[in-house]
């Protein structure tokens, strides 16, 4: 697979996020890029409602198993090319200097992925800290990751201490999976995936919100201008889906119309980040 194919595949399964991925720096585009693949990777097996839960599970922990078969069935022809490419994902995972930190949040988010599986289906919502763990297990730690590899390939790329930089990323992280939460409530519920109960909808909005708020000053800080573009795109995207949310709340899924999305990246890419408030 060339780096044209693999960046057309990211295209493919990532309408918005890919943008912030051709956004990045260079030192740090192709290690996040592949990070992202391999999880909407994993993320597509456990998906994969044909195949028995056990099965899935036991895939996601097989891998990153070069030998692993990838012949699940899926109707989706991007997912189903993505999970073909998976041995050239794995290939390229092998070959790359980065690859203990790829690996390592991959493992994390996978993890993730196993405790959804597990826990689902069920009439019961999560536990206050059970969403966290989960919000934590399948986005926050990428949060830590990105901090982890620009410190590591970047010079002096944040304006912050490292370790404030980490907790900024990770609060980001698990906001933007809230996001997708709250966005995906309905459909998700008809498979028995009840995230957050109804009556807490308006206090996880708000919660989402002040994570999106430490996105933003999370790109803020940083040196970069690519870096902050790529940051304050989705931190921009996210404050949006909220508010259709609020907007429509009985509403089957909400979603950023294209032409926002080229707005928030022309805005993003021209000035600088700011909180919002919340509510």
């Amino acid at each position: 697979m060339t780096n044209a194919e693999f960046h057309r595949l990211l295209a493919s399964v990532s309408r918005s996020f890919s943008l912030s991925l051709r956004l990045l720096p260079a030192e740090v585009r192709s290690a996040i890029s592949l990070a992202y693949a391999l999880a909407r990777a994993s993320d597509t097996i456990a998906d994969s409602t044909d195949v028995p839960p056990g099965d899935r599970i036991q895939a996601l922990r097989e891998l990153p198993s070069v030998t692993f078969p990838v012949a699940f069935p899926v109707a989706d022809r991007a997912e189903r090319s993505l999970l073909d490419k998976l041995p050239d994902l794995l290939h390229r995972l092998d070959q790359s200097p980065d690859r203990p930190l790829i690996e390592n949040v991959w493992s994390t988010v996978r993890e993730g992925q196993v405790f959804d599986l597990s826990r689902f289906p069920s009439p019961h919502p999560l536990s206050p800290a059970e969403l966290e763990r989960y919000t934590y297990l399948v986005a926050g730690c990428v949060g830590e990751f990105w901090t982890d590899l620009c410190l590591l390939r970047l010079h002096q790329p944040f304006a912050k201490p490292a370790e404030e930089m980490r907790g900024l990323g990770r609060s980001f992280g698990c906001a933007l999976q809230r996001v997708n939460i709250l966005r995906d409530r309905a459909s998700d519920a008809t498979l028995g995936r009840i995230y957050i109960s109804p009556d807490g909808i308006a206090s996880e909005i708000s919660h989402a919100r002040s994570g999106l708020n430490a996105g933003a000053a999370y790109a803020g800080a940083t040196r970069s201008r690519r870096l902050r573009a790529a940051v304050a795109l989705p931190a921009d995207l996210g404050h949006q889906t909220l508010d259709l949310i609020e907007q429509a709340p009985l509403a089957q899924r909400v979603r950023v119309s294209r032409s926002q999305v080229w707005r928030s990246l022309v805005r993003c890419l021209l000035f600088a980040p700011h909180d919002r408030s919340i509510g």
